[in-house]
C-alpha cells in the first residue's frame, strides 16, 4: 500500500514539472527586429513627416517670390504693351495703324504740325493725353503718352526694373532715354534733365521703319 502511494507521488511531482516546463516556453517574447521605442531609430520615425507633399508645399511657399510692386508692375506692363506697338490705355498701334483710324474714332486733332527732325507730321489730342506721329503715307510711326499717371515713375526706378538703357541722350531740357521691345518697336522715355532723380514727363512707342524714305535717301530715325 505504501509503495503504491510512492508511485503516485512521485507521478504527481513530474507532471507537476513537465506542467512548469509548457509555462515558462509560452511567455511572450519580443522579436530581436523591433526597437524599443526609446531608440534613437525610433525617434527618427516618429519625427519624420507623415505626408512629405505637404513639407514640399510649405517649403516651395517659403521660396516663392515676393508680390511685384506697383511700379514695377506698371512698367512690367508698358514693356508688354510697347511688344504690340503700343502704349498703355491708347487703342492705337504703330505701323498698323493710320491717322484715319484716329480721326475716325476720337474726331478733330487739337493741333498737326510738321517737325522736321522727327521725319513726320504730329497730331495732339488734348483731351486724350495722347500724340500721334505719321508719315507721308499716313501710317503711325509714333505713339505717345501725356497721362499724368505714369509721372510717378522714377529715373532710378526704370533703370532698375528695365536695366541699362539702349539710348540714353540729353536734349535740349530732357534726358530721353530708350529700351528696344521688339525687331520693330522701341520705348522712349522723357525725364527733365535736372535733379539726380527725376520723374517721368512722358513716354512713347516708336516704329523706326516708318520714319524711312527711301525715295529721298532718308533712313529715318532710330530713335
Amino acid at each position: 500500500m505504501i509503495t503504491q502511494f510512492k508511485k503516485i507521488l512521485a507521478s504527481v511531482t513530474a507532471l507537476a514539472l513537465l506542467s512548469a516546463s509548457f509555462a515558462g516556453c509560452s511567455h511572450p517574447q519580443s522579436s530581436g527586429s523591433q526597437v524599443p521605442a526609446s531608440s534613437p531609430v525610433s525617434a527618427q520615425a516618429s519625427s519624420s513627416p507623415a505626408n512629405p507633399a505637404a513639407s514640399s508645399s510649405v517649403a516651395s511657399a517659403e521660396t516663392s517670390s515676393k508680390p511685384v510692386d506697383e511700379q514695377t508692375a506698371l512698367l512690367q506692363d508698358m514693356q508688354k504693351a510697347a511688344k504690340q506697338g503700343k502704349v498703355l490705355d491708347i487703342p492705337f498701334s504703330v505701323k498698323t495703324n493710320v491717322i484715319e483710324d484716329v480721326q475716325q474714332k476720337w474726331g478733330k486733332e487739337d493741333k498737326s504740325e510738321y517737325i522736321a527732325s522727327a521725319k513726320g507730321i504730329y497730331n495732339t489730342y488734348s483731351k486724350h493725353n495722347a500724340v500721334f506721329g505719321f508719315n507721308k503715307g499716313d501710317q503711325l510711326f509714333e505713339v505717345r503718352t501725356l497721362d499724368g499717371k505714369w509721372k510717378d515713375l522714377t529715373l532710378s526706378k526704370v533703370k532698375e526694373v528695365l536695366g541699362k538703357p539702349d539710348h540714353d541722350v540729353k536734349y535740349g531740357k530732357d534726358e530721353i532715354i530708350g529700351y528696344v521691345a521688339s525687331k520693330d518697336y522701341k520705348i522712349l522715355l522723357v525725364f527733365p534733365a535736372d535733379g539726380d532723380n527725376p520723374k517721368l514727363d512722358h513716354y512713347s512707342v516708336l516704329y523706326p521703319q516708318g520714319t524711312v524714305n527711301s525715295m529721298a535717301g532718308d533712313p529715318g530715325r532710330q530713335w
